[in-house]
């Protein structure tokens, strides 16, 4: 039976939490936009008056619009060639892992994105489809990284492609041609992924501690860490009668944060802390709790302060021109500056220290530190907790 520590609990009950809070605070917020977003799906013609009809769409309705069967296409041959591959090699998994990954977008994609596009935040979807895919293979960890993979990724995919859609909507570019320009780029991006990869599993001592370059695989680790943890222990075992069952309050709680946060605005609707107060944002704040400490995001604090609570109200118009753009530029800028760095520096191990190149490195942040406590020292017999047979 595995000992979570506190941080690992807290951020398991706030996954649960922000699943049902997302789908709750879609309903309650914004049930008006879904129900005339599918309505406009259905209907063949516009009115003039028709509200969806604004200058953008006015303007882009010169172009040529990418028929739905094109789609629909796209994804059968993706979901095939998953299903076949699964199904070919001995990946102990059924293809229908596959039809799971897209059910489970279906139902979160339009919650999902209403979040994203409001905030900027993105629901991962990796511990429900961990949570869901535990229960049908008990005891398979191999499996578990398929449910993982199709569960999380087709959601995600599906949001950066409407997130490309969205800005070539705005840049006016012609939808077919977007559309190739995603297809192409995708098949590009299949080769150098896995050139990349196999690059990596080359190198000596890759995931380890020892790695070169820093190759230590944080996020590889973790995922193999959930596999087991998910699909060898299983949900049953962990939350059913386990000793964490009562993380599985983290559903009720979600699905009740929107309701309060709903009639709490329509009670007090000037209030400022009640208009800003999101349930959503809310839940994925307990998700930052682990596995990193808040050091790694207290530097975003004082320039989020400054844009937002002293730059916006006093000068509004230079605020709306420019603070996505800096943002973007930070986020080119640390990408440029990595891809520089690791090739001119790391790659060809030219020597160069100073603090910010080994402070990473020291107390735990390089590797776990074990707390000496001869209270938490294993017995004599191996182990601590339950004896082997006497689990729950």
């Amino acid at each position: 039976m595995p000992w979570m520590a506190a941080g690992n609990l807290t951020i398991y009950f706030w996954f649960f939490a922000v699943y049902t809070s997302t789908l709750v605070y879609a309903i309650l917020f914004h049930r008006h936009e879904i129900g005339l977003g599918f309505k406009q799906l259905f209907r063949r013609k516009r009115a003039e008056n028709d509200i969806t009809q604004d200058i953008h769409m006015r303007l882009m309705a010169s172009y040529k619009e990418v028929p739905e069967w094109w789609y629909g296409s796209v994804l059968a041959i993706a979901a095939a060639l998953g299903m076949a591959g699964i199904g070919a090699y001995e990946t102990y998994t059924n293809p229908a892992v596959v039809i799971f990954g897209i059910v489970l977008a279906l139902i979160f994609i339009v919650p999902v994105g209403l979040v994203y596009s409001i905030t900027g935040i993105q629901v991962t979807l990796n511990v429900i489809a961990e949570f869901i895919g535990g229960g049908f293979v008990k005891g398979n960890a191999l499996s578990m990284n398929f449910f993982k993979a199709f569960g999380y990724v087709t959601t995600a995919h599906a949001l950066f492609f409407a997130n490309d859609l969205k800005l070539a909507h705005y840049c006016k570019l012609p939808p077919r041609t977007v559309f190739f320009a995603q297809l192409i780029a995708t098949f590009v991006s299949t080769f150098v992924c896995t050139g990349v990869f196999n690059f990596q599993m080359h190198l000596n001592g890759i995931c380890t501690t020892n790695a070169p370059w820093g190759f230590t695989c944080p996020g590889i680790n973790t995922f193999f860490t959930a596999a087991v943890f998910w699909g060898t222990l299983g949900p049953h075992k962990l939350f059913g009668k386990g000793p964490y069952n009562l993380l599985l309050l983290g559903f009720p709680v979600g699905a009740i944060l929107p309701v309060l946060s709903y009639f709490a605005k329509r009670r007090w609707p000037q209030s400022k802390i009640v208009r800003q107060f999101h349930p959503v944002l809310f839940c994925v704040g307990g998700l930052l709790w682990a596995p990193y400490n808040f050091s790694y995001y207290l530097p975003a604090i004082p320039v989020a302060v400054l844009s937002w609570m002293y730059v916006k109200p006093r000068y509004l118009a230079f605020w709306s021109k420019y603070n996505y753009v800096l943002a973007a530029a930070f986020s080119a800028g640390v990408a440029l500056s990595a891809v520089i760095i690791f090739f001119c520096v790391q790659y060809t191990e030219v020597p160069f220290e100073w603090w910010g190149t080994d402070v990473s490195f020291e107390g735990c942040e390089g590797t776990a530190c074990r707390r000496f406590n001869p209270k938490t020292e294993l017995p004599a017999v191996g182990y601590f907790g339950p004896a082997p047979g006497n689990y729950p």
